[in-house]
């Protein structure tokens, strides 16, 4: 090797070449077809308003008359004269709110009666006209005193349904009542409560 001379270099080694496998069937076909050009508008047309079978539309359309009918529920119960009425009502004491059960105790009364005890049948229809009466009297009460209230803080409001909205109330037992009852039995009736005042 010469004083100036090159210094010879080892050659460089060329990367290793990945031998390409090829499928001998061809290439590879696809799984799932290509749509054709009316399914493609079908897809996107259901993507935009999707088909429905006959009994998911009718679960749709009840859902949709539930929401329909709690919106107007909530605007019916959102009007000041019924929350007045509302109010009213939750204050008392109601015999109707007592009917159903006093009327199942009464026909399991009867059924039993009719084994055990006969002679206590002579006095079901008094008990039955005495439980009539009582309703009469306390929903004539109830709807009075609801009228009087109505004629103080709302003089210009009509009373059409509004007797359909106390008995409603009324019949409902108190845990149960939507909405919520926010005034406490037995107290004195003062409107509006302290929740509504400024």
């Amino acid at each position: 090797m010469g004083l100036f001379s090159r210094y010879d270099q080892a050659p460089e080694s060329e990367p290793a070449k990945i031998p390409s496998v090829v499928n001998p069937k061809g290439p590879a076909k696809k799984s799932i077809p290509t749509p054709t050009r009316r399914q493609a508008e079908q897809a996107r047309r259901d993507r935009l308003q999707p088909t429905y079978t006959r009994k998911e539309a009718k679960t749709l359309e009840r859902q949709e008359r539930y929401k329909r009918m709690d919106a107007e529920n909530a605007k019916t119960a959102a009007r000041p004269y019924n929350e007045m009425l509302r109010d009213w009502v939750d204050r008392r004491w109601n015999f109707m709110e007592f009917t159903m059960p006093v009327m199942l105790l009464l026909l399991v009364g009867l059924m039993l009666g009719t084994y055990w005890l006969p002679e206590a049948m002579y006095y079901f229809p008094y008990v039955m006209w005495v439980a009539v009466g009582l309703i009469v009297a306390d929903t004539f009460l109830m709807w009075n005193g609801a009228k009087r209230q109505l004629r103080i803080f709302f003089p210009d409001e009509a009373l059409k349904g509004k007797l359909g909205y106390v008995l409603s109330r009324s019949m409902q037992m108190r845990r149960s009542r939507n909405p919520k009852p926010r005034v406490k039995r037995g107290a004195p009736f003062v409107w509006p409560v302290a929740s509504d005042r400024p």
